[in-house]
């Protein structure tokens, strides 16, 4: 990041909030209609373009050509993505999803969840264009604008996985949506939701800055993470058995890389 960059961090907030929730409030009403399928799913992928678009708006209106030549230098940068960075990410979200099934198994939940699920293919372009859609607004401007205010990487990990959780909230009320479906199967897989944001933002922001803040391997990220989650027929107690793996994993993350996090 360039810090003599001015960011406006609430303003980007502020924007990308509104951009989402409006047409996110309106596919919520129109879930319940009948044969209005079709027209809340698009009203509902518009929502997600609100941080690119809050992003672009800060962008482009900012008189500092430096942050406009920033966010084009890193929009299709692969400088940062190594081989070994790649499968260090990989390590990180597969590597604790196999032991929180292990762990559920032992525990008696059905073996079948090391199955392969039939909803991951067709998973994978929604799962794309959501990363891809969201990681053009949260990396091209919006984690860096909060690092313009805390310095250190955990603050603003923390502070973002705050913002990014109360992001969603208005999924949950559109019907057919996971986050709604989440709703329905009881509110322990609502708390689990939210509180897997923290340990998938310190991983997602470890791998994004190690990768020279490049904006595609943060979709890289983001799209694994949400595919790991669809790969296999995983049950919802085991998805809170794997957010609780995260943590510990996020936890000695940090711990091993504290200067990384914990200073300016």
């Amino acid at each position: 990041m360039i810090h003599s960059i001015r960011y406006f961090p609430w303003r980007f907030f502020g924007l990308a909030f509104g951009l989402s929730w409006m047409p996110w409030a309106i596919a919520a009403y129109l879930s319940y209609l009948p044969n209005s399928q079709h027209l809340t799913v698009i009203i509902a992928l518009m929502g997600l373009l609100g941080p690119a678009c809050a992003a672009w708006v800060l962008v482009w209106a900012s008189a500092d050509e430096r942050l406009r030549q920033d966010c084009r230098k890193r929009m299709f940068s692969l400088a940062g993505i190594t081989l070994n960075r790649l499968l260090m990410m990989f390590g990180l979200i597969f590597l604790p999803l196999m032991m929180a099934i292990w762990l559920s198994i032992s525990a008696g939940q059905s073996a079948t969840q090391f199955s392969f699920s039939d909803g991951f293919f067709p998973m994978l372009p929604l799962a794309l264009s959501a990363a891809l859609m969201e990681e053009l607004g949260w990396r091209s401007y919006g984690v860096d604008s909060l690092r313009s205010v805390w310095r250190m990487l955990l603050p603003v990990s923390l502070v973002f996985s705050g913002l990014w959780a109360l992001w969603h909230l208005p999924l949950f009320f559109i019907h057919g949506t996971y986050q709604n479906q989440l709703w329905q199967t009881g509110g322990i897989y609502v708390a689990n939701f939210f509180i897997s944001m923290f340990p998938a933002t310190v991983i997602a922001n470890w791998f994004y800055y190690r990768c020279q803040r490049s904006i595609p391997a943060a979709v890289l990220f983001h799209f694994t993470l949400v595919m790991a989650a669809e790969l296999l027929q995983i049950e919802p107690l085991t998805k809170c058995i794997w957010t609780a793996v995260l943590l510990l994993v996020a936890a000695l993350l940090i711990a091993i890389e504290q200067d990384f996090f914990c200073k300016e």
